[in-house]
């Protein structure tokens, strides 16, 4: 090995290590999780302002809940991608219980 395969090498290694702490500070490849009833209300506030979601059913891994507000109005949140997704649920959505998975069937 010469001396410009070395620096080629190391230059290399040094350019692959930054993008791995680039991505790592970017949050890149996280797994989002909804961590609790507090988190869920927060998410779902921020999708539509003045929610105020009031009760959360929560998945036990995290990955989505639904939040009531005091007029009975409804909201998934759900992990989408590094990031949360919310929408309203109203009564064109049905819902499927199945051995203990409750499966959402949006209209679309």
């Amino acid at each position: 090995m010469t001396v410009s395969d070395l620096i080629q090498l190391a230059g290399s290694l040094v350019a692959v290590l930054f993008v791995a702490w680039l991505v790592k500070r970017m949050g890149l490849g996280a797994d989002p999780r909804i961590a609790d009833a507090a988190h869920a209300i927060r998410l779902a506030d921020e999708a539509e302002t003045g929610f105020g979601g009031i009760e959360v059913a929560r998945d036990r891994a995290g990955f989505a809940a639904i939040v009531r507000n005091a007029a009975g109005q409804m909201m998934l949140v759900r992990a989408h991608g590094n990031h949360f997704a919310a929408r309203p649920v109203d009564a064109a959505v049905v819902g499927r219980l199945d051995k203990d998975f409750l499966t959402l069937t949006m209209p679309e």
